[in-house]
């Protein structure tokens, strides 16, 4: 069992991030990705719960207005990073590696979503749900409208690979719904 071994040789001294990496090379790589979707998944569970706290306290409209800079400032963050950290290049199919790497878009957290199209010029996506609208629709929450709140987010993802780039919300609440679509979005030059 990987917990008896891990629990076994846990060894004593500073925890620096050299040690923890050497400490996490030791494991199988499937060990590896299932920690990866843990710790997904509680970003995402610490998200709805600041949002929803904010939301309780302060109204929603706070809540609106401090996820959508949260996020945008994560975002922002996030695609630097995975630019230097990976050497992506500033072409559609480096955007279109970074939407479906981002943090913000890994499945195993809720997210239900098909990269549609990668070309030169654009990139097509669409949300069919996602862990927030879950978990705001089992709290019996109004969904967000995320027609506002995300452009700003997938837009600083994508300028963080070319500044020339932004993101269009083609639909998003508060649009009528389509049953099985949260939302769509296309990435284009400006």
């Amino acid at each position: 069992m990987i917990a008896e071994k891990i629990v076994e040789n846990v060894k004593t001294g500073p925890v620096t991030w050299e040690a923890l990496k050497s400490d996490l090379m030791e494991l199988p790589k499937e060990t590896l990705t299932d920690m990866i979707s843990m710790w997904i998944d509680n970003y995402w569970a610490c998200q709805s719960y600041w949002v929803t706290y904010v939301e309780r306290d302060f109204g929603e409209d706070a809540a609106v207005r401090l996820d959508g800079e949260v996020w945008e400032k994560t975002a922002k963050v996030q695609g630097k990073l995975m630019k230097k950290l990976l050497g992506l290049g500033d072409d559609m199919k480096a955007a279109a590696f970074a939407v479906k790497y981002a943090a913000t878009q890994w499945s195993p957290s809720g997210f239900d979503w098909v990269l549609d199209e990668v070309t030169d010029t654009h990139v097509v996506f669409h949300v069919n749900h996602c862990p927030m609208e879950k978990y705001r629709k089992t709290q019996n929450l109004e969904v967000y409208p995320c027609k506002v709140i995300s452009p700003p987010l997938y837009t600083a993802l994508v300028k963080a690979i070319n500044p020339k780039m932004k993101a269009i919300c083609t639909h998003a609440h508060p649009d009528e719904p389509i049953e099985g679509l949260m939302c769509s979005w296309e990435i284009i030059y400006e």
